[in-house]
């Protein structure tokens, strides 16, 4: 009898460790390098994650000492700033000391094409399938040593429209976003081809989202033109993730929302216009901007009742701040699932690659306990 109540305490107290709810780390994380980022995410929350991106460190250099790679799609707009023979810097950046890239939205570089639309997907690689191909053979190997067989390679990339940032005019914006679209699903496809359903490709939209924010309701649906158009450029069968992002440049957000009624609406219209070549694994809704800490009223949280996703789709509440507590963050992740109605799974709002390595790890331990709250 002894011997049988020592084993279901035991089990339970395993029980009460395993994580209820998934985990997403969005992307960047501020570590040595990619299998550092992959192995510190695995230590500390590998049986919450259902997929595991690179950390998207990069190159280390002079130039950009935190590597190349950490700055979401100013890595992008860097490689094509290096290409004299397609592009022209009509304004020179104005960088930070600290990391090498702009200090802030205002001081991107400028670049004027030199190829028209329909020619510059021959002149360009972004090189996300090289960034794939070398962190992917790590990735399956630490799968195996840490015994996580269903996890997934993620994968995230901008759309085309992101590349806007680079140009001073928002009509040549537009002109080249299906361009970039064109170059993006190549690279995509090429991870694809490798890679198959072992692999989860997250779309990060924050200009989509901050469009959609800037837009007359009924307009919406202009602002998710770019999506679809990468979506239908992507081989089919792709497994998708949507990163809804009010930026995190510097910790700086680009989009700052007074309610998440737009935010909802944007992803139920997505959602309604999903293409049904692909599978739509999650959506991450962002709650934080930057540095500025989640709400912590529940009524904030009250339009997500309204959320639609079809059955196999993840919501992924990005919630998780450093300036709240423990407590605080509870209490936010009670008022988001009361609101939405079911357990939902957890993240921060952003990639972690803007904190310092300690609050990282700061993060990744809150995320970690709060899977199992």
């Amino acid at each position: 009898m002894k011997t049988d109540q020592s084993a279901t305490a035991s089990e339970s107290a395993t029980s009460a460790q395993l994580p209820r709810r998934s985990a997403l780390l969005v992307g960047s994380m501020p570590f040595a390098d990619e299998e550092t980022c992959m192995r510190r995410a695995l230590d500390v929350l590998g049986p919450a994650l259902f997929c595991l991106p690179d950390g998207e460190i990069g190159e280390k250099t002079p130039a950009f000492p935190k590597g190349n790679r950490i700055a979401w799609v100013v890595y992008a707009i860097e490689k094509l700033t290096e290409d004299k023979a397609s592009w022209q810097v009509i304004k020179q950046p104005v960088r930070s000391p600290e990391d090498g890239m702009a200090i802030n939205y205002d001081g991107f570089q400028k670049l004027k094409p030199l190829h028209s639309p329909a020619d510059m997907p021959q002149h360009v690689q972004l090189g996300y399938d090289a960034f794939f191909a070398k962190s992917y053979p790590v990735f399956r190997q630490l799968r195996e040593e840490h015994g996580f067989p269903h996890l997934k390679f993620q994968l995230g990339v901008p759309t085309g429209f992101a590349m806007g940032f680079a140009f001073a005019s928002p009509i040549t914006w537009l002109r080249y976003t299906y361009a970039f679209n064109t170059v993006i699903a190549r690279e995509v496809n090429a991870a694809l081809a490798t890679a198959g359903n072992d692999v989860i490709v997250q779309l990060e939209v924050p200009p989509e989202l901050y469009a959609a924010y800037k837009l007359p309701a009924p307009l919406i649906g202009l602002a998710l033109r770019p999506i679809r158009d990468l979506l239908n450029k992507i081989t089919p069968g792709a497994r998708i993730g949507i990163h809804l992002c009010l930026g995190d440049f510097h910790n700086e957000a680009l989009v700052h929302p007074k309610t998440l009624g737009k935010m909802v609406a944007f992803s139920n219209r997505l959602v309604e216009e999903w293409p049904t070549q692909h599978q739509l694994d999650y959506v991450h809704y962002p709650f934080a901007e930057g540095i500025v800490p989640p709400p912590t009223e529940a009524s904030h949280y009250a339009p997500l009742r309204d959320i639609t996703l079809p059955p196999s789709a993840r919501f992924i509440a990005g919630f998780v701040h450093e300036k709240r507590s423990l407590a605080e963050n509870k209490h936010i992740l009670e008022s988001i699932e009361s609101a939405y109605g079911q357990t939902v799974d957890v993240a921060c709002s952003c990639g972690l690659g803007r904190r310092t390595p300690e609050a990282a790890e700061q993060l990744m331990e809150l995320t970690a306990q709060l899977t199992r709250a």
